[in-house]
């Protein structure tokens, strides 16, 4: 049985979510939204504060409030680099700007998590000189190091991995502190199948920023690829304390669970990433019918593989989908 756990890869501080499986034929015009959860230093979701997205240019997009639950969204974007900003109120949380990068293999709805610091927390920061914050703007961070980041994100998105590697370990070399690169760095080693040197960089952005969430799904991803789901499985748990509402750690933590004969823990998981997905984390009911067949559970299985192939028809996985749908029904 083949198991794709490698669909999805939320990438570097820009936060780049991409499936790791190269789409081949001609690809169709798309448009895409951005889901932003703003959360206040004390880890509850904000109310009707100010957020505003900037372009690629530094152009303003979109310059509004988050809703009740925390929520800041805009629909119908192109591919290209973002920066969401969450101006200080001068009196709970400190300027914060996170970057988000969409390419043409970014799921739908790409999701982000914003944590916003306490205002004297950042003061401290910066007057103790201690390691700069990814959610620290982008002047905080010597300007060859963020050339040479903005290179390497351009050589990616061109599929050029070990090009966009140099340009990272140059922006390392000028700024030793730089989270978003070593993310980026480990993603990178992940796409390569160097998963060794991926979890030594993740491990450091991690050390940079405890609060990171993208990190740590990469460490679970870059483990999961190794299948070695011991050591998957904590860094995704600490992604859920950060961000509870996040699909793609609910989707590998149910491929753990799944993978270390935790059967219901595994259907809760996935179950909870459609939940917050829906349709752009499809490849859940994949999974679900795979583990529904594996406890000869034949209608529910068939049930996600038809909801599966619905949402995705073309998708190489699809195809697995009727020849599973097929032989379960044989078997009944």
């Amino acid at each position: 049985m083949r198991i794709v756990i490698q669909t999805f890869i939320l990438r570097s501080a820009s936060v780049l979510l991409a499936f790791t499986v190269l789409v081949t034929g001609v690809f169709c015009q798309r448009n895409w939204n951005l889901k932003a959860r703003v959360l206040l230093p004390n880890g509850s979701p904000s109310q009707n504060i100010k957020v505003r997205l900037e372009g690629p240019e530094g152009e303003i997009i979109r310059d509004s409030f988050t809703d009740s639950t925390g929520s800041f969204e805009v629909r119908s974007l192109s591919t290209g680099r973002y920066t969401i900003v969450v101006p200080t109120d001068d009196r709970t949380y400190a300027t914060t700007a996170e970057h988000i990068e969409i390419t043409r293999y970014s799921p739908d709805t790409v999701s982000i998590s914003v944590n916003l610091n306490a205002l004297e927390e950042r003061k401290s920061v910066k007057s103790s000189r201690h390691t700069v914050s990814v959610r620290e703007a982008d002047n905080s961070i010597p300007k060859k190091a963020r050339e040479a980041y903005k290179r390497s994100v351009d050589l990616s998105r061109r599929g050029k991995t070990r090009e966009a590697i140099e340009e990272l370990k140059r922006a390392i070399a000028v700024y030793p502190e730089y989270v978003h690169a070593y993310n980026d760095l480990g993603v990178a080693y992940i796409k390569l199948d160097l998963i060794d040197d991926a979890i030594k960089a993740l491990e450091k952005s991690i050390s940079l920023d405890p609060r990171a969430l993208n990190p740590r799904l990469n460490l679970g991803i870059a483990n999961v690829r190794i299948r070695d789901y011991a050591r998957a499985e904590q860094p995704l748990r600490e992604a859920l304390t950060i961000d509870e509402t996040a699909p793609l750690v609910h989707l590998y933590l149910g491929i753990t669970f799944w993978k270390t004969d935790r059967f219901s823990d595994a259907e809760n998981e996935f179950a909870r990433a459609l939940s917050l997905g829906g349709s752009e984390i499809a490849i859940a009911h994949y999974y679900l019918g795979q583990l529904y067949a594996e406890r000869d559970r034949i209608e529910e299985a068939v049930a996600e593989l038809e909801a599966y192939i619905k949402q995705k028809p073309a998708s190489e996985d699809a195809q697995q989908a009727r020849q599973k749908i097929a032989e379960l029904r044989s078997r009944k």
